[in-house]
């Protein structure tokens, strides 16, 4: 758990399989529902019934790896590694995985779930 208490709050914004989730306060997130109800679900829900729905980097478009070139990350030759801010908030408003919480069941990849692609 200590490992989501510390990029949680990143992901605000991001869907989940109860709704979007739009804010964090303490040990209570908030969810706003496809009927526009705010519900509140502790952290500990977060991989038991509770998942926020994100996508690996290796699932960015074309466009998208672009982009993040643009936006300041850099992965291969001829340059080594190179990394920015600006590269790092995009691939935030991308939902992307940064932090292994898919592999650690707190997350459900997009590109698997029926009709979230």
């Amino acid at each position: 758990m200590d490992q989501l208490d510390k990029f949680l709050h990143l992901y605000l914004g991001c869907n989940t399989n109860k709704g979007k989730f739009i804010g964090i306060r303490k040990e209570i997130l908030f969810i706003v529902t496809e009927e526009n109800q705010i519900e509140e679900y502790v952290i500990q829900n977060v991989g038991n019934s509770l998942f926020l729905y994100l996508r690996q980097l290796t699932d960015l478009t074309n466009d998208q790896s672009k982009r993040l070139i643009q936006e300041g990350v850099s992965i291969g030759r001829p340059y080594g590694y190179t990394f920015t801010n600006h590269g790092f908030v995009y691939l935030l408003s991308l939902n992307v995985d940064l932090f292994g919480l898919i592999n650690s069941g707190f997350a459900k990849n997009i590109k698997t779930l029926p009709d979230k692609k």
